[in-house]
C-alpha cells in the first residue's frame, strides 16, 4: 500500500503540489494531480502544500493496535525531535503517555544515531571516500539512488539510525519495534526487505491516537537534566555537532530539497574533496519534518529545546555499543528518463501557443518553472496542454471573441465610467465604422445617449428593453440593456431593425394613399349617387354610410403592425 495516497473528490486542478514538489513526480490524468510513485522520494511536499487535503499519508495506527495484540511486547523507538513536537519534560514522560496505549515501553532513537556518528567518525578516520555523504534521511538516500546514483558511492555505508535502534533494541529484547517520528519517507524504508522496524507512525498519528483514547501528553515542565548530545541529531549540523572532528576533513551543512539537489550538483562536477556532508531533506532538518510542519511551525523553539536536551558540556553520551550488522549497501534505483528532441519540445510549445521566446511567461501557474519544462512534461504524459493558464485564457478570450463577433447583433460593454470596453463588428456597422478599435476606449455618448446607461448603473435593474431611432445614422434599434453586478458593466444589445421599420413605413404611406384614392372615390361616387337619387327621389344615407365604413377599415389596417 502506497505511502501517500490520493484523495480524488479534493484534487481541484489547482497544481500547487506540483510547484511544491523538487523533482516533479506528479502526473495529472483526468484532471486530478497523481504522484508517481516509481519517481516520487517521500518528501512530503506535496501533502503540506495542498490546500484541499487531497495527498494523505497512510495511516498505521490500526497495523501497531494489531502488534500491540500479539504475544510480543512492542517497544517505540522515539526519534530524537519529540522533544520539539511534545510539550513534555523528556522520554520519561512521553514513555508514560505512550504505555497508556499499550506500548511496553519507549526508548530514544538517539541511542542508535550515537552508534551511527560512531561509524561516521571510522569511516572518516579511514578515509573512506574523499567526499561522504550522512547516511540518516532516508529522502536523500532515495533521491541519490534515483537521481544522481554516480553519487551512491559517496553515501556513508551505514545503516539509518532508526535502523540501528530498532536493531539494538532487538538484540536486548524479544520485542517488536514501532518508530515513532515527524518523517513519511520512514515507512517506506520500514518496508525495506532489510528493516528492523515493524511499522511506523508520525507524530501526527500518535497525537490522533492520544487524543482518541482521552490521554493527555505534555505538562510542559521544565526538561529534564540526562543530557546527551546524539540528542542534537534532529536539528540542521546536529550530526556534525555530536562528531569528534577530523583535520583532514571539512564539514558541511545542507538541509532542503533544493540545496541538497544544488549541493548533488556540485558533487556531480568532482570538484569537491575530503569533506563530510549533513544532508537532511527538509529545511532545519528532523524538527522541520512533515509531521510537524502539519501542525506546528516554531522552528526556533524547537531549535532551543533540542539544545537544551541535548546540551552536555562534558559532552556525555549515550556510550551503546553495537554487537550487530550496521553496514549497509545501496542500490543503483535510477529514473532513466530520455530528453525528447527539439522538434518534439517545439510541437508541444505551439499546441501551447508559445511561438517565440517572448510567449513564454515562465509563470509557473501550471507547476513548472518554465514552459519549456511543461512541454517536456507534456510529453512524457504528466501534464496536459490545458494546465497552461495564460493559454486558456488566451483560448478562451479568442473564442468568446468570436462568439461575439459573429453575433449579427451589434454588441457593446460599457464600464462604469460610461466607456465602451468591447464591440463587435456588427455595432460598428449601425455606427458607421469599419473597425471595433474605433469604439473601444470611447465614451459612448459619442455614439448614444448614455442616460439609459446611467440608468442603468444607477437602478442596477438587470435588464430593460426598448426601441430606440437613432437619428444620426439614421436607423431604427430594438436596445436590450443588460446589467452585470459582479464585472460592474453594463452589456448593450442593438438589434438593427431600420429595414422593418422602412417597409413598415412603407406600408403606411402605401395604405394612406389607397385610403386617399377610396377617399375621392367615395366623394365622387357620392356626387354620382346625389344626382341619381334626387332623380330616383330616394335617399342615400345607408349608401355614404357603407362607403365611409370602407374607408374606415382601409385605415385600419394601417394600424396593424
Amino acid at each position: 500500500m502506497s505511502v501517500l495516497q490520493l484523495k480524488k473528490a479534493n484534487c481541484r486542478d489547482c497544481y500547487k503540489c506540483i510547484r511544491s514538489c523538487p523533482i516533479k513526480s506528479i502526473e495529472v490524468v483526468d484532471h486530478q494531480a497523481q504522484i508517481i510513485e516509481n519517481d516520487c522520494v517521500l518528501c512530503g511536499s506535496c501533502v503540506l502544500a495542498c490546500p484541499q487535503n487531497a495527498k494523505e499519508v497512510r495511516n498505521d495506527v490500526g497495523k501497531v493496535k494489531e502488534l500491540l495484540a500479539g504475544e510480543l511486547p512492542v517497544i517505540a523507538s522515539v526519534a530524537p525531535s519529540f522533544i520539539a513536537d511534545f510539550a513534555v519534560s523528556g522520554i520519561g514522560e512521553f514513555r508514560e503517555s505512550l504505555q497508556k496505549l499499550g506500548f511496553a515501553g519507549a526508548e530514544e532513537t538517539a541511542q542508535g544515531a550515537y552508534i551511527v556518528k560512531s561509524k561516521y567518525e571510522k569511516l572518516i578516520e579511514h578515509a573512506y571516500s574523499s567526499v561522504i555523504i550522512s547516511s540518516c534521511c532516508h529522502t536523500v538516500l532515495k533521491l541519490i539512488q534515483k537521481y544522481y546514483p554516480e553519487l551512491i558511492g559517496n553515501i556513508a555505508p551505514v545503516v539509518t539510525p532508526m535502523q540501528a535502534h530498532a536493531k539494538l533494541l532487538k538484540s536486548q529484547h524479544a520485542c517488536r519495534v514501532v518508530f515513532i517520528g515527524p518523517c513519511i519517507s520512514k515507512k517506506d524504508e520500514a518496508a525495506g526487505k532489510d528493516s528492523a522496524v515493524d511499522a511506523v507512525l508520525t507524530f501526527e498519528e500518535v497525537y490522533d491516537w492520544l487524543k482518541e483514547e482521552g490521554v493527555s501528553v505534555g505538562s510542559d515542565h521544565e526538561l529534564d537534566d540526562s543530557r546527551n548530545i546524539s540528542r542534537f541529531f534532529p536539528k540542521a549540523g546536529g550530526i556534525l555537532e555530536t562528531m569528534e572532528k577530523s583535520l583532514a576533513y571539512r564539514y558541511i551543512t545542507v538541509d532542503g530539497m533544493e540545496d541538497c539537489m544544488e549541493a548533488l550538483n556540485e558533487l556531480r562536477q568532482g570538484k569537491l574533496e575530503h569533506c563530510f556532508i549533513e544532508m537532511s531533506a527538509c529545511k532545519g532538518s528532523c524538527i522541520n519534518g512533515p509531521s510537524i510542519r502539519k501542525h506546528a511551525q516554531n522552528r526556533l523553539q524547537a531549535t532551543l529545546r533540542v539544545n537544551q536536551y541535548a546540551d552536555s558540556p562534558e559532552r556525555r553520551d549515550f556510550g551503546v555499543e553495537a554487537t550487530f550488522e550496521t553496514a549497509k549497501t545501496f542500490q543503483d534505483e535510477y529514473v532513466d528518463v530520455v530528453t525528447p528532441g527539439e522538434k518534439a519540445i517545439q510541437d508541444i510549445m505551439y499546441q501551447m501557443g508559445k511561438f517565440s521566446p517572448e510567449d513564454e511567461l515562465n509563470c509557473g501557474t501550471c507547476g513548472y518553472n518554465t514552459c519549456r519544462e511543461k512541454a517536456i512534461a507534456v510529453y512524457y504524459g504528466k501534464a496536459d496542454v490545458s494546465m497552461c493558464l495564460p493559454y486558456m485564457k488566451k483560448r478562451a478570450e479568442s473564442f468568446s471573441d468570436k462568439i461575439i463577433d459573429a453575433s449579427p447583433n451589434g454588441i457593446l460593454t460599457v464600464d462604469k465610467n460610461l466607456n465602451v470596453q468591447q464591440a463587435n463588428s456588427a455595432a460598428c456597422a449601425i455606427f458607421n465604422l469599419g473597425d471595433p478599435r474605433d469604439i473601444v476606449g470611447s465614451p459612448v455618448s459619442r455614439f448614444m445617449d448614455e442616460f439609459d446607461f446611467t440608468k442603468a448603473f444607477a437602478t442596477e435593474r438587470k435588464k430593460a428593453e426598448q426601441k430606440l431611432y437613432l437619428a444620426e445614422y439614421e436607423k431604427y434599434v430594438e436596445q436590450t440593456l443588460v446589467y452585470d453586478r459582479e464585472d460592474e458593466i453594463v452589456i448593450c444589445l442593438l438589434k438593427d431593425v431600420t429595414d422593418r421599420e422602412r417597409q413598415i413605413d412603407k406600408m403606411k404611406k402605401s395604405r394612406e394613399s389607397a385610403a386617399d384614392i377610396a377617399g375621392k372615390v367615395i366623394d365622387k361616387q357620392m356626387r354620382v349617387v346625389q344626382e341619381i337619387a334626387s332623380l330616383l327621389g330616394e335617399t342615400t344615407a345607408e349608401t355614404k354610410i357603407a362607403l365611409l365604413k370602407l374607408k374606415d377599415t382601409t385605415l385600419m389596417e394601417d394600424e396593424k403592425p
